[in-house]
């Protein structure tokens, strides 16, 4: 499927970098095509990634199986300005934050089919957790989940959780990598070279993620490796103590009630 990525930021550019890992075979990846306002950002993604640059949104969109309006929310309205009488018959497909289906379709010609996905960074290396709110894609849906599913795990979520299921996939990649730059830092303290701090921290991060894939009640993995008056349990007193399960729920809560300011 032809791909355009309108917007060249940091969220496009791990989608590119997914999207164009060896382990895909040529087959299967998307034929991408690149515009941004910003110069030589879509060309240096087209040379990193493979792909084309197009020299006008106009030009991505004709090119175009599926848009992937991938700017900042508030600059949604004007991304589409020029573009939106081109888009009849095209998928759209939305990572902007806050803005729902229904604005977005009330924009768009009636023929326009449009969802909403919520990638988080981990797709730049096909690990990703995408949230999919099909919108009015239809038929279509198959064949988004099939392009986006190259490059992680696509999870379908009503749209009126979209937001709550975003503070998880799309910011929880940032709380747990301040956990882990945290880790890394009392391994330091503790007398660790850096390399080998952040080496033991990430292992531990990664082997956490991992088992909690396999047991659904994450305090079962907290009880399974503290052991009454061991080294984890001193170390969760600290972290209970400190409030710090209390504050990464209310880091969640906090990035829920910000989705609805940024349009």
């Amino acid at each position: 499927m032809d791909v355009g990525l309108l917007g060249s930021g940091h969220i496009a550019r791990a989608l590119a970098q997914g999207w164009s890992r060896p382990q895909i075979a040529a087959r299967e990846r998307p034929r991408l095509h690149f515009y941004d306002l910003v110069e030589h950002s879509a060309a240096d993604l087209a040379r990193e990634c493979g792909g084309e640059e197009a020299a006008s949104a106009t030009e991505l969109v004709a090119a175009a199986r599926m848009v992937v309006l991938a700017v900042r929310p508030r600059d949604v309205a004007a991304a589409l300005a020029g573009v939106r009488s081109h888009l009849q018959g095209k998928l759209v497909v939305s990572l902007a934050a806050g803005i729902p289906v229904a604005t977005l379709v009330a924009s768009l010609p009636a023929q326009t089919r449009v969802g909403r996905i919520m990638p988080n960074v981990a797709v730049a290396v096909g690990k990703g957790v995408l949230l999919l709110a099909p919108g009015t894609l239809g038929d279509d849906v198959g064949g988004v989940e099939e392009v986006f599913g190259l490059v992680g795990e696509v999870v379908t979520v009503d749209e009126a959780l979209f937001d709550a299921a975003t503070a998880l996939s799309g910011c929880g990649p940032g709380f747990a990598a301040l956990f882990l730059a945290a880790l890394e830092k009392g391994g330091r303290a503790a007398g660790l070279d850096a390399g080998t701090a952040h080496r033991l921290a990430a292992g531990a991060v990664a082997g956490a993620a991992a088992l909690g894939e396999l047991e659904p009640d994450p305090e079962a993995i907290v009880r399974a490796v503290c052991s009454p008056g061991g080294m984890t349990a001193a170390g969760i007193a600290v972290l209970e103590y400190g409030r710090v399960p209390q504050s990464v729920a209310a880091a969640v809560l906090a990035a829920v009630a910000q989705a609805s300011r940024l349009a």
